[in-house]
């Protein structure tokens, strides 16, 4: 089953290659009123999640709202809350090995169900580029934290999301590696619209998106941003 058939994953990021460019994509839906009253804004080198209005006061507001994406001069980093303010820099070597040490002490988000926080990065350096995923989700014996270094494949991206499945509470986690998919949209601009649409609901079903983010890099070149919201 591809992650693009979920009905509701949560929160969700893809890192991959795609037209020769190094891409991340961060997405996010929502149930609840708050969680929809929010969007996606870029302000200098980083990417935000805020709220369009005074409904996102009606939920927990620090794990409403938060830096998304970072970008820093030799790479960037996205994640789903404010553990992002963790990775404070990124050195010019094995990015999964920081990820794993920056958060060392995290757990998963302080709410009903456990929600996994999710965080990757890619890194460039003279020797090309190197990427990572990371996840904090709930274990039967308390905290399990897994994270995998990236092979950039051209046309393929490696996907992690917090849900995985329908939309039932309890709300079942994240489970396993993270998923290959393809990449196949050109530019940041069509993969941030056609992400976007991928999770369109179908007849009879209620609309969960909130945002999709897609960010093409190329070595030696400015990024390519787009963001594609719900609500702006």
């Amino acid at each position: 089953m591809s992650p693009f058939d979920f009905i509701y994953p949560g929160r969700f990021m893809i890192i991959g290659k795609d037209a020769g460019a190094y891409v991340v994509v961060y997405g996010a839906t929502g149930r609840s009123p708050s969680s929809l009253a929010r969007c996606f804004v870029q302000k200098g080198n980083g990417i935000f999640m805020g709220g369009v209005d005074e409904t996102v006061k009606q939920g927990n507001q620090e794990l409403l709202e938060y830096p998304a994406v970072q970008m820093f001069d030799n790479g960037i980093v996205v994640a789903n809350g404010t553990h992002i303010k963790h990775i404070t820099e990124l050195q010019s070597r094995d990015a999964r090995q920081q990820l794993s040490y920056a958060l060392t002490e995290e757990a998963y988000e302080p709410d009903e169900y456990r929600t996994p926080r999710i965080t990757g990065c890619i890194i460039e350096s003279s020797k090309g580029v190197d990427g990572a995923l990371h996840i904090v989700r709930s274990a039967s014996d308390g905290i399990d934290h897994a994270s995998w270094s990236l092979s950039f494949e051209e046309g393929v991206g490696s996907y992690i999301g917090t849900y995985i499945g329908d939309d039932v509470k309890p709300t079942p986690s994240f489970a396993g590696d993270p998923i290959s998919v393809p990449l196949a949209f050109g530019s940041a601009k069509i993969a941030a619209k056609g992400i976007f649409d991928l999770y369109a609901p179908k007849v009879g079903q209620l609309d969960y998106r909130v945002g999709v983010i897609a960010i093409y890099k190329k070595l030696g070149e400015q990024a390519e941003i787009a963001i594609v919201n719900r609500i702006s």
